[in-house]
């Protein structure tokens, strides 16, 4: 497990062309890669059948919101872990 890698301006080649931003594409990730995002669930809303759809919230490292609300995404055994703060992620990393 590593750590995702920052794509910077300089590798982007980040410029301004006519008042215009452009930037390079660059893949943080080779395509296929396998990645784990952690969520906070802020709540859950009930589907047309009954069962509960999860408001989720990404956080960042440190436990903090980046902004990012999922909502639809299916909760099982064989799809995730429950960490019990966010400290857990960043000592998985660090292992």
């Amino acid at each position: 497990m590593k750590e995702i890698k920052e794509v910077t301006a300089e590798a982007e080649n980040f410029r301004v062309e006519n008042g215009i931003i452009r930037r390079d594409s660059i893949e943080p990730l080779p395509v296929g890669s396998i990645i784990a995002v952690q969520f906070q669930i802020m709540g859950y809303d009930k589907d047309c059948d009954g069962s509960l759809m999860a408001r989720l919230n990404a956080l960042d490292l440190n436990g903090d919101a980046t902004g990012w609300v999922a909502d639809c995404i299916g909760m099982y055994p064989e799809t995730g872990v429950v960490l019990d703060d966010p400290e857990e992620l960043k000592r998985l990393l660090k292992t």
